[in-house]
């Protein structure tokens, strides 16, 4: 990799709308059900089926190890490229490259030592660029990175829908408004000869 070409990947974030869910002391995945079942949720991860929660799709350890879920028989793991710089460098770097019924991603957590990252996109997250002395000052390196599906996600009305709904009622509130005042008024019915 050229200077200039490592200065772009450095410079580029990692994903426009990726935000950072928070930082949780622990495991990400580990517990009961084993990995299959762990999902990731706006408030952290956790073992079972959440709602709204984001199931385990594959986790890539930094020894080499890969954990697949089998919630998603297309994923090979080829689809994924990871990278790990250390050193005064310390980022972790991935791309995503789906394949025909392959998911997407929109969670994605980053283990070191006692704790995680874990991070989120409304919109698919195809690649990433993670400092991680940003996340893990005290702990070069990392453990491992768990990449999740979008499963179910909060639910939040489109401008759209709601201007629709108001329309509605708006509707409605007429309607009755309409039928309230002509029956107070005498009828008055007009007869031509």
């Amino acid at each position: 990799m050229t200077a200039a070409s490592t200065a772009c990947l450095m410079a580029a974030p990692v994903s426009a709308a990726v935000t950072l869910v928070g930082t949780f002391s622990g495991n990400d995945c580990d517990g009961k059900g084993g990995f299959s079942s762990c999902y990731a949720t706006p408030n952290g991860t956790q073992q079972g089926a959440a709602d709204p929660g984001s199931p385990a799709i594959i986790k890539f350890g930094s020894d080499g190890k890969v954990d697949i879920s089998t919630n998603f028989s297309s994923i090979t793991g080829s689809e994924f490229d990871i990278s790990f710089t250390g050193g005064q460098t310390n980022t972790l770097a991935f791309t995503y490259t789906p394949g025909a019924g392959d998911p997407n991603i929109h969670y994605f957590s980053v283990k070191q030592a006692n704790g995680f990252a874990l991070f989120y996109d409304s919109d698919p997250i195809t690649s990433g660029l993670i400092d991680l002395s940003e996340y893990f000052p005290n702990n070069p390196g990392y453990s491992h990175i768990t990449f999740f599906n979008s499963g179910s996600t909060p639910a939040v009305p489109e401008p759209a829908t709601w201007a629709l709904m108001l329309l509605g009622f708006g509707a409605v509130g007429w309607g009755l408004r309409r039928r309230n005042s002509a029956e107070g008024q005498p009828r008055m019915r007009v007869l031509y000869n």
